[in-house]
């Protein structure tokens, strides 16, 4: 039925889904050198941390309002974006939170 068919799985919307894992990636990846010791993190800083967080947020965002919209005008279903996109503003909220904390007790 359609020209392209690999952007349907089982009659789910599927065609922006790597767009979103690689923003979750991005966003777990930050996570995991935020928590690395401070040793470790030599080339992260305050403004890294807050524009990978805040970049990944809203891209995945406006991903996921797209992705609602073209699902459907198309009368398919929502894959499991959704879901992503609560785990990367979780991750993406939690990151620079966590790295101003460290680093505000080190300063002291």
């Amino acid at each position: 039925m359609y020209t392209y068919g690999s952007f349907v799985t089982d009659g789910t919307f599927t065609l922006l889904r790597p767009v979103i894992s690689s923003f979750l990636l991005i966003t777990v990846v930050l996570f995991v050198l935020v928590w690395l010791p401070k040793a470790l993190q030599g080339f992260l800083n305050g403004f890294t941390v807050m524009a990978v967080a805040l970049i990944s947020i809203i891209i995945s965002g406006q991903v996921i309002f797209f992705e609602a919209i073209l699902a459907d005008e198309l009368g398919l279903g929502g894959g499991s974006g959704f879901w992503m996109f609560l785990v990367i503003v979780i991750l993406g909220t939690v990151s620079p939170i966590i790295y101003f904390m460290r680093h505000r007790e080190a300063g002291s």
